[in-house]
């Protein structure tokens, strides 16, 4: 009798869609939003052509209590009321706003532009113009009328991926979208609203401590700083050295976690051009601080980024480095929950989710 194939559940959500920003600047320069709704939407639909995936939709937001266990409250309802706000803009109303007219409402997004340097004496602004600086550390976290109904279902993949790897599921993957790891508790940036990994990583210490890997190119410094005082949750993450890349003032080899937390934060930043040889490497050496920390669930913050073809990156990852990687993480043999990060090489990150997903199952 053939054993019947188990298929790893892929959570995905249609709302993410809503939420779709066209533009950024950079250096002066006004460029093409890279993080858009066709990135998830590939994944997706590449996955389900392998016959790997159980597709699992996700329909039902889970409550902001539940999110409130890892965020602060006061950022995720101003994220959710300037959602709410922009909703109600029309042609006539954003005419008024600076050289807006003939503006479409529904394409408009807000963007931070002032950001208060909160140990510093200023009046506290409660205007949701005025909160939207105080919510962000960059510009990169631009928000318009759906960005709330796309970062709530993503946060909610996350924690309902985390609920299968409660119930007994040896694998799940969340397709989230906007990613998060550069949330932090209070703070969007860096495409990121709410911090998924850090919600999924929440509800999984149900079962013990847990491990988050983070393979994007990118630090996850939002990741980092919600558990740089749990010594409940060790953070480990191979990105691109801060010294030259995105976010800049964190991801250093000495962040080693905080006073009530130390040696439970691993990173291992990589100089510009890094191989797969140097990958691995890194792999091998964070694996080893997993094994040594012995938890019970995995959390991997899936970025795609450290590609050799993504356009914000300089590492030099074969798609079968993908492969490699998940073969890695998977012979430590515990459960674990895919959180989708980063990767900008559209066109190519089916593929790339392919090769991850049949590594973690190879063995």
């Amino acid at each position: 009798m053939v054993a019947e194939k188990k298929l790893v559940p892929l959570l995905f959500s249609h709302h993410h869609q809503h939420h779709a920003p066209i533009l950024e600047t950079h250096h002066a320069k006004i460029l093409n939003y890279p993080e858009i709704p066709r990135r998830a939407e590939i994944i997706r639909e590449h996955l389900f052509g392998t016959g790997l995936m159980q597709p699992v939709l996700v329909e039902t937001p889970m409550p902001k209590s539940e999110i409130y266990q890892t965020l602060d409250a006061g950022m995720v309802d101003y994220l959710e009321a300037i959602s709410q706000d922009l909703a109600t803009l029309t042609t006539e109303s954003l005419s008024t706003f600076y050289s807006l007219k003939d503006t479409d409402p529904a394409h408009f997004y807000r963007y931070p532009s002032v950001f208060p340097q909160r140990d510093r004496i200023y009046h506290s602004h409660q205007s949701l113009m005025g909160l939207h600086g105080y919510y962000c550390f960059d510009k990169d976290a631009p928000v318009g009328k759906g960005t709330w109904e796309a970062t709530l279902y993503s946060a909610t993949i996350a924690h309902q991926g985390a609920g299968m790897i409660l119930a007994g599921q040896p694998l799940a993957y969340s397709l989230c979208r906007p990613p998060g790891h550069h949330a932090s508790r209070d703070l969007m940036g860096g495409y990121c609203y709410l911090n998924n990994a850090a919600i999924a990583a929440t509800r999984l210490r149900e079962m013990g401590t847990v491990a988050i890997i983070d393979i994007d190119y990118h630090h996850g410094n939002g990741t980092q700083e919600i558990f740089w005082n749990d010594p409940h949750v060790l953070f480990t993450s191979i990105h691109a050295h801060p010294e030259g890349e995105y976010p800049y003032f964190t991801g250093y080899a000495e962040e080693i976690g905080g006073p009530l937390a130390p040696h439970t934060n691993l990173n291992f930043p990589l100089h510009a051009g890094a191989t797969e040889i140097v990958f691995l490497a890194a792999m091998d050496e964070l694996l080893a601080g997993v094994r040594a920390f012995n938890p019970a669930s995995i959390v991997v913050s899936l970025g795609f980024d450290a590609f050799e073809q993504d356009p914000l990156g300089t590492f030099k990852l074969k798609a079968e480095s993908y492969f490699k990687i998940a073969q890695k993480i998977t012979a430590l043999q515990l459960p674990t929950l895919l959180v989708q990060e980063g990767g900008y090489a559209v066109e190519m990150l089916g593929i790339l989710a392919e090769q991850f997903v049949s590594g973690m199952l190879s063995i």
